[in-house]
C-alpha cells in the first residue's frame, strides 16, 4: 500500500475557548475535533502518518506540540476579528508546501478540513482543489442560512451573499463531505452533487460503554438517592439555552440541576439562578473524565436545550451510559433520535417544553438505551474514515 499522509486542519483559534488565566490553550488544542479524530485514527491504524494544523491569534510564530505522537502544528493567524473568521496565511503557505514534499518523497496528501463553512474552508478548496479532501462538518451553517440564524450581521448582507456564491464555487472541489443534519445533507448535494455526502459524527471512547448503575455512581459522587437528577454538559452560554433550562427549574422544584461546563457566561447564569432563589440548581464547572462518566450514569436524564448543534457528542455519551436525553430538535439530533426511544425532542426557546419532557421521560419504563449508541464508537467512525482515505 502507498503511504498516505493526512493533515488534518482547524478553522478557529482556540483561545477564544480559554474562559480564565489559568486555562492552559494548550490543553484545549489537544482536545480539538481534529486532535481526537487524528488521535483515534493512530490508535487504531498506527500505520497512517497524522498531523493537525490549528490557526491561533494569540501565537507569533509557528510552533509544534508533540501529543501522543501526533505533531500539533499551531499557526499564527493573519487576521482574526471574531470566532470563525480566523485566516492564516502562514499556514495556508505551510500546506503548499507539505503536499509538494509529500508528492516528492510518493507519499498521498490528504486533508481532513474541520468545520468547512469559513474562510479556510473557501480558501483550502479553492487552492487544493487538486488534492485528495475530506471536509467534516461541526456544525455551522452556509452564509445565507448563518445571516438568516444571527440578525445582527444584517448589515454585512453583501459580503454574506459573496461568501454564499465563493462557498458554492469552491466546495465542489471536496470529494468527501461529513454531514451532521439533514439539512446540511441536502445543501451540500446542491452545490456539491459529485461528491460523497453522508452523515457521520465524532466517535465516543469505549470506556463510557461500561455499565455503572445508578445508586453507584450517586454513592461515588455523594448524591442523594431519592432526588430526580437532571444534567447539562456543554459550553455555558445563550446558544445552549441555558436560560430557558434555568427558568424551567422554577417548575421542577422536585428535581436538582446539575450544570457541568465553562466558558465566560458561567458567572452570568450564576447570578440569574440566584435572582430567581432556586436551590435546586448547582454549576459544577468544567468536569473530565471517569467523574463525568459518573455524572452521566447516575442522572435520570441528560438536558440539552440548545439552539444551535450539530450532532452533540454528549448525547452520544449519555446513552452509552443508559441515560436518556431531553434534548432540542437542532442540528442532526432528528437523526440521531430516530428511534424515539432514546429520548424526547422538544421545542426551542421554551422554558415550558423543558418542563414537558423532563417530566415525562421519568416516567418512562426505564430500558437499555447503550444499544442507540453502539454505531458511534470511535472503532467504527474510524474505520469509516480510513477506508474514505485509502479510496
Amino acid at each position: 500500500m502507498q503511504k498516505i499522509k493526512v493533515i488534518h486542519v482547524e478553522h478557529c483559534s482556540h483561545s477564544y475557548f480559554i474562559s480564565d488565566e489559568k486555562s492552559n490553550p494548550d490543553d484545549i488544542v489537544k482536545g480539538s475535533w481534529g486532535t481526537q479524530t487524528a488521535r483515534e485514527v493512530k490508535r487504531f491504524h498506527p500505520e497512517v502518518d497524522v498531523e493537525c494544523w490549528f490557526p491561533e491569534k494569540i501565537e507569533k510564530e509557528e510552533r509544534v506540540l508533540e501529543y501522543q505522537g501526533i505533531k500539533l502544528k499551531i499557526f499564527p493567524t493573519t487576521f482574526s476579528p471574531m470566532y470563525g473568521l480566523d485566516f492564516s496565511l502562514p499556514m495556508l503557505k505551510s500546506l503548499r508546501n507539505e503536499i509538494e514534499r509529500c508528492k516528492k518523497e510518493n507519499i498521498i496528501p490528504i486533508i481532513h478540513i474541520h468545520e468547512y463553512h469559513n474562510l479556510h474552508g473557501i480558501a483550502i478548496a479553492y487552492l487544493f482543489r487538486k488534492e485528495k479532501m475530506i471536509a467534516q462538518h461541526h456544525g455551522g451553517s452556509w452564509p445565507l442560512k448563518h445571516l438568516k440564524q444571527t440578525k445582527k450581521f444584517w448589515p454585512f448582507f453583501p459580503l454574506f451573499v459573496l461568501g454564499q456564491i465563493l462557498e458554492s464555487l469552491t466546495l465542489k472541489n471536496v470529494k468527501y463531505f461529513y454531514s451532521l443534519s439533514q439539512d446540511e445533507i441536502d445543501y451540500l448535494k446542491k452545490i456539491a452533487p459529485n461528491s460523497n455526502i453522508r452523515f457521520q459524527t465524532m466517535g465516543i471512547e469505549d470506556e463510557y460503554f461500561k455499565a455503572v448503575n445508578k445508586k453507584t455512581a450517586r454513592k461515588k459522587l455523594k448524591l442523594p438517592l431519592n432526588k430526580k437528577i437532571i444534567i447539562f454538559i456543554g459550553r455555558i452560554n445563550e446558544i445552549k439555552g441555558i436560560r430557558y433550562l434555568i427558568d424551567a427549574m422554577t417548575d421542577l422544584k422536585e428535581f436538582e440541576l446539575k450544570i457541568i461546563g465553562y466558558l465566560q457566561k458561567v458567572e452570568e447564569f450564576k447570578e440569574y439562578a440566584e435572582s430567581k432563589n432556586l436551590k435546586n440548581v448547582e454549576f459544577l464547572g468544567g468536569v473530565f473524565g471517569e467523574k463525568k462518566r459518573l455524572y452521566l450514569s447516575a442522572a435520570d436524564a441528560l438536558i440539552l436545550p440548545s439552539m444551535k448543534e450539530g450532532a452533540p457528542v454528549t448525547v452520544m455519551e449519555a446513552l452509552a451510559r443508559n441515560t436518556p436525553v431531553v434534548v432540542t430538535n437542532v442540528g442532526g439530533v432528528a437523526l440521531m433520535i430516530e428511534n424515539r426511544r432514546e429520548g424526547i425532542i422538544i421545542k426551542q426557546r421554551s422554558s415550558e417544553d423543558i418542563v414537558r419532557g423532563v417530566k415525562e421521560i421519568c416516567k418512562w419504563k426505564k430500558e437499555d438505551v447503550r444499544k442507540y449508541a453502539e454505531k458511534y464508537r470511535w472503532k467504527k467512525i474510524i474505520e469509516d474514515t480510513v477506508n474514505d482515505y485509502l479510496s
